[in-house]
C-alpha cells in the first residue's frame, strides 16, 4: 500500500469562550490518531477499525445506534470493528481515535488487549491507564511526531503487516494514487484479471469492509489532505472524485459523524 508522504500533524483550537482545547492530528501509512474534542458525533459506519479511547471521562456506546432512545454503556475505551454502525456519546474533554490499516493486524492486535470482546465492539483495555497516559503525552506535544508513532507501535502492539494478494494491493494503490478515478468494480477486476464476484470476495478479505466504503474512506482522505495543504474544499472535493462539496460533506458525515467544516475551520483559524 502506498503511504502519503511525510508524518502530517494538524493543530486546532476551540472557540475563546469554549477555552483553548488543542487538537492533534497525525498519520502514517493507512493509519490515523486525532486527539482532540469529538464535535458531537452522529450514528455512523467507519471503513476500517478505531479505537476510541476517552482522555478526560467517559464515552457512552450506544446499544443500538438507530434507535430512538437508545442506552448507552459507559466506558473509557472501545474498539469499534470495521463497517460497524455505531454512536459513541461524549459529553466533554479530550478523545483518541485511532483509525487502524486495514491492511495490517491491527484489528487483532488490539481486540487481544480488550477485556471484553463482541462482534461489532470491544470493551475496556487491558492497560487502559497506560494507554490514555500516552495518548495524553501526545495531545500534549511531550512527545515528536517520530516518537509518539513509535510509542503507539510498542505500547499497542500494532504495526505488522499482512501480505495480501498482490492484485488487490494494485487496485488499492490505484486508488490512493488516483482518488478522482472511477475505479468501478468491473474495471477493478478487469485490471486484476478476476471476475467481479471473485474481486470482490478477495478485497473484502484483504480490508475487512466492502469496495464501495473503501473506495469512499480513500477519496475523503485525498480530499481532507489537500483541505490541510490549503485547497478549499469544493476544491479538494472535486479532485479526490466527488460530484461536489456537498456530496463529499455527506460522505465524511456518514464515516466519522461530524461535518468536514467543523474540523477544517478550526484547522484555519489556527
Amino acid at each position: 500500500m502506498t503511504s502519503p508522504p511525510g508524518f502530517q500533524e494538524l493543530a486546532i483550537d476551540t472557540p475563546p469562550k469554549v477555552g483553548p482545547m488543542q487538537a492533534r492530528m497525525l498519520d502514517w501509512g493507512a493509519r490515523v490518531l486525532y486527539l482532540g474534542p469529538a464535535f458531537g458525533l452522529t450514528p455512523h459506519r467507519n471503513a476500517t477499525g478505531v479505537l476510541a479511547v476517552a482522555l478526560d471521562g467517559a464515552i457512552g456506546v450506544a446499544d443500538h445506534p438507530r434507535a430512538r432512545s437508545p442506552s448507552y454503556r459507559m466506558t473509557r475505551s472501545v474498539l469499534i470493528m470495521p463497517n460497524s454502525l455505531h454512536h459513541l456519546r461524549v459529553d466533554a474533554g479530550r478523545m483518541a481515535f485511532l483509525y487502524v490499516d486495514p491492511f495490517g493486524r491491527d484489528i487483532e492486535a488490539l481486540r487481544s488487549r480488550m477485556k471484553e470482546v463482541g462482534s461489532r465492539a470491544a470493551f475496556d483495555m487491558i492497560d487502559e491507564r497506560a494507554v490514555v497516559t500516552l495518548f495524553g503525552d501526545i495531545a500534549e506535544r511531550r512527545l515528536e511526531s517520530d516518537e509518539a508513532r513509535q510509542a503507539v507501535r510498542d505500547r499497542l502492539g500494532i504495526g505488522s503487516r499482512a501480505q495480501p494478494d498482490a492484485r488487490i494491493a494494485d487496485a488499492i494503490r490505484r486508488m490512493r494514487e488516483e482518488p478522482g478515478g472511477s475505479h468501478t468494480l468491473a474495471e477493478l477486476g478487469r485490471q486484476a484479471g478476476l471476475s467481479s464476484s471473485r474481486f470482490l470476495h478477495l478485497f473484502k478479505e484483504a480490508t475487512g469492509v466492502p469496495l464501495r466504503r473503501y473506495r469512499i474512506w480513500s477519496r475523503i482522505g485525498a480530499a481532507a489532505r489537500a483541505v490541510a495543504q490549503g485547497q478549499s474544499l469544493t476544491e479538494a472535493a472535486h479532485g479526490a472524485g466527488f460530484s461536489s462539496s456537498a456530496h463529499f460533506s455527506t460522505a465524511f458525515r456518514d464515516m466519522f459523524g461530524m461535518m468536514p467544516s467543523e474540523l477544517f475551520a478550526r484547522i484555519r483559524a489556527s
